[in-house]
């Protein structure tokens, strides 16, 4: 959970900017390069909302798992698509599957590091409390996922930008937008 005003407004406007734009039925590049249809669009708007959710509140234990899961299929069925018709998962699938696992990692293994379980609610006053430590391993990966996140929007950047001032792709755009945006969350909870 992010507690510093200004960054929690600032992660809630990319996050509904990024939603929006993968809510939306535009049809650019992005939306034909897919090879899972409007499945990523939808993760896309649910992940979207869970990360502004987690901005502001940590959800209870159940609700945590229960997006893992939901987030875990979703990683499943980008990558499997594409092989479900005999191609190799693209660059899109591959990017979906990082966030989700980045999410997956935010919703399980942060919490746990902040002293409380999964989901747990310590949020509210008790965020300023000091934590222990973070482990290398966990600060490692976390790292690691947030790297990995800020780099995964150059490919949706570059889809996203056409000549001149305009945008020529919105849902890339959002979804450079999200991954920049988890990139930040991930940093923020290190």
């Amino acid at each position: 959970m992010i507690t510093a005003p200004a960054a929690r407004w600032l992660l809630t406007v990319v996050f509904a900017a990024a939603g929006l734009a993968a809510a939306l039925p535009w049809r650019g590049p992005a939306a034909a390069a897919d090879a899972a249809g409007r499945e990523p669009g939808v993760s896309c708007v649910l992940m979207c909302v869970a990360l502004t959710a987690m901005t502001w509140w940590s959800e209870p234990a159940a609700a945590a798992w229960i997006q893992a899961a939901a987030f875990g299929c979703a990683a499943l069925w980008s990558g499997l698509a594409g092989v479900g018709r005999g191609r190799r998962p693209g660059l899109s699938a591959v990017l979906h599957g990082l966030m989700a696992g980045a999410m997956i990692w935010m919703l399980t293994a942060l919490p746990a590091v902040a002293g409380m379980p999964p989901g747990g609610s310590a949020g509210g006053a008790m965020a300023s409390v000091s934590r222990p430590a973070t482990p290398a391993p966990v600060l490692a990966v976390s790292i690691l996922l947030a790297v990995s996140c800020a780099a995964a929007c150059i490919p949706w950047l570059a889809r996203a930008i056409g000549p001149g001032p305009r945008v020529k792709d919105p849902v890339s755009a959002g979804r450079a937008a999200m991954s920049a945006g988890m990139a930040a969350m991930l940093f923020a909870t290190l």
